[in-house]
């Protein structure tokens, strides 16, 4: 029952997200020029989304790559309709498939962690930061990943 619930309180955060000004403050901080413009270009539900990443990850790591792979990671989903999102989770399968016929929303939402990693990389993100959100990481940086992903998670 937690997890439907849980659910249930992402969508209605995701329709009506909030962001105060002292939270992009903190993201335009973080951000060289061209990595905050692809927070900006980002949906506001991804942002609001991208910041909760950030904020249970800083008292864990103050690592930059780390903090910056969590408010660009899903910088490669572009305008993805919430009923897409939805059914993302309730039939990941039907989004395969409309993603194999074509249908760009459901593409750059199945791929956007390479989309992201390659947006990130053009933007000038460090090696680091492009390969936790590519997921894809060096034996070293493991425990990075696994905190982005639980914090990814969690949010």
């Amino acid at each position: 029952m937690a997890r439907p619930l849980y659910r249930g309180r992402q969508v209605l955060h995701a329709l009506r997200p909030r962001i105060d000004d002292a939270e992009l403050a903190e993201a335009r901080l973080l951000l060289s020029g061209h990595e905050s413009r692809l927070f900006f270009a980002m949906e506001r539900r991804d942002q609001r989304h991208a910041l909760e990443v950030a904020r249970r990850l800083k008292p864990a790591t103050g690592d930059r790559s780390v903090l910056v792979a969590a408010l660009l990671h899903d910088c490669g989903k572009g305008s993805v309709p919430v009923w897409l999102r939805v059914l993302n989770v309730l039939a990941p399968g039907l989004v395969r498939t409309l993603s194999r016929l074509g249908i760009d929303s459901a593409r750059r939402l199945r791929h956007h962690a390479e989309i992201g990693a390659a947006m990130a990389e053009a933007a000038g993100s460090s090696p680091t930061t492009v390969r936790l959100i590519r997921g894809h990481v060096e034996p070293d940086e493991a425990w990075m990943h696994a905190l982005l992903h639980h914090a990814d998670d969690a949010s």
